[in-house]
C-alpha cells in the first residue's frame, strides 16, 4: 500500500475515534443537564381502637412523585431547584391522581450557604428528632409553622460545627412569623435549639421554643425533645432507636401537658426491615392515654405498612 494511503487511513480512524469521543462527551453532557427524578409508593394497614369502636382501614402514607436539578452558575455558585408531589396509591377509584404539593422550590448556594424561596420545611422542622415515623408517631405540630410562600437561609458552619438558619414569609397574610434555628453536629452528637414565632395579628398564635438532642452509641441512637408555647402547651419526649443489621427498633415515649387540661401521654414502638436498598416493610404501635387533654379518650393505633422507593 502507498504511504499516501497509509497516511490516509490512520487519519480517517483518528478524526473517527475523535469524533466518537466528541460524541460520547456530549452525551454526557445531556445527561448531567437532565433531572433526577425520584419517588415512592407507599401503603400501609392502619388499624385503630378507641373507647367507643375498632376501625380498619387500607391507605396510602403519602406516596410521592420528585424531580430536582442543579448545575453550576460559576465557580463556587450553583443553582438548584426541586418539586415533588403527592398522590394515593392506594384505590384509583378515589384518587385523583396527582393531587398535593409537597414542597417545591428555586434557589443558590456557595460558600455563602443556601438561599431558597418556594415551599419547603421551615428551620425549625430541625427541632423534631423523634418524627423518625413512618405512618404514626410522635412529635406534635404547631398551627403557625407555614411551609409555603417563604424565604429560607442555612448558613455554612461558621463555627466547629454549629451551623445557622432562618425561615422567613414573604406574604402578610399568615399566622407564621418565620422561624429561627441553630444547630450543632460534632461526631455522634446533635443539639438544635429553634425558634417559631407566631404573628398574633392575624391570629390568636404564640411563638414556639424547641430544644432536641441526639447521641450516637455504635447501634443504639439517643433522642430527646421539647417544645414549648405559651399559654398552649408544653410537649417532651424521649426515644431510643437500635440497628442491628437489617433491622431498626424503636421505643418511645412523649407527654403533652396542656394548660387547662389533662397530661396525654404517647408510648410509641417500631419495628422495621429493610428488604434491600430500595424497598422495607415496617410494623408501628401508638398508645395515647387522654388524647387531646381535656376529658380525652385513649386510642391504639396500630400500622403496618410496605415502603418502594426509586
Amino acid at each position: 500500500m502507498k504511504k499516501t494511503l497509509i497516511a490516509s487511513a490512520i487519519a480517517a480512524t483518528i478524526a473517527s475515534n475523535a469524533m466518537a469521543m466528541d460524541d460520547a462527551a456530549d452525551i454526557a453532557s445531556k445527561l448531567d443537564a437532565m433531572p433526577t427524578v425520584y419517588g415512592s409508593i407507599e401503603l400501609v394497614h392502619v388499624s385503630t381502637d378507641d373507647d367507643d369502636k375498632t376501625d380498619h382501614e387500607f391507605k396510602d402514607n403519602g406516596s410521592t412523585i420528585g424531580i430536582m436539578h442543579e448545575h453550576m452558575v460559576s465557580e463556587g455558585l450553583t443553582a438548584f431547584a426541586k418539586a415533588e408531589f403527592e398522590f394515593e396509591a392506594d384505590d384509583k377509584n378515589s384518587s385523583s391522581g396527582i393531587n398535593t404539593l409537597d414542597e417545591a422550590y428555586i434557589g443558590l448556594k456557595g460558600d455563602f450557604g443556601s438561599a431558597q424561596v418556594g415551599s419547603d420545611d421551615t428551620v425549625y422542622d430541625w427541632v423534631r428528632m423523634l418524627d423518625t415515623s413512618e405512618h404514626v408517631g410522635l412529635g406534635y405540630a404547631f398551627e403557625q409553622d407555614d411551609e409555603g410562600d417563604n424565604f429560607q437561609y442555612v448558613s455554612p458552619e461558621i463555627a466547629e460545627g454549629i451551623t445557622l438558619g432562618v425561615t422567613a414569609p414573604i406574604d402578610s397574610d399568615t399566622n407564621f412569623g418565620g422561624a429561627l434555628a441553630a444547630k450543632y453536629e460534632m461526631d455522634n452528637l446533635a443539639v438544635v435549639l429553634g425558634y417559631s414565632l407566631g404573628r398574633e395579628e392575624t391570629a390568636d398564635t404564640e411563638d414556639v421554643l424547641g430544644l432536641a438532642a441526639s447521641f450516637a452509641i455504635d447501634e443504639i441512637t439517643l433522642m430527646a425533645q421539647y417544645e414549648t408555647q405559651k399559654d398552649t402547651m408544653d410537649v417532651w419526649g424521649l426515644q431510643g432507636m437500635y440497628t442491628m443489621g437489617q433491622n431498626v427498633f424503636a421505643l418511645g415515649y412523649q407527654v403533652v401537658s396542656y394548660d387547662g387540661g389533662e397530661d396525654e401521654s404517647d408510648i410509641y414502638l417500631q419495628a422495621l426491615h429493610n428488604l434491600s436498598d430500595n424497598a422495607y416493610i415496617y410494623l408501628e404501635y401508638l398508645m395515647q392515654t387522654d388524647l387531646g387533654g381535656v376529658d380525652g379518650s385513649d386510642l391504639d393505633t396500630l400500622a403496618i405498612g410496605a415502603t418502594y422507593t426509586f
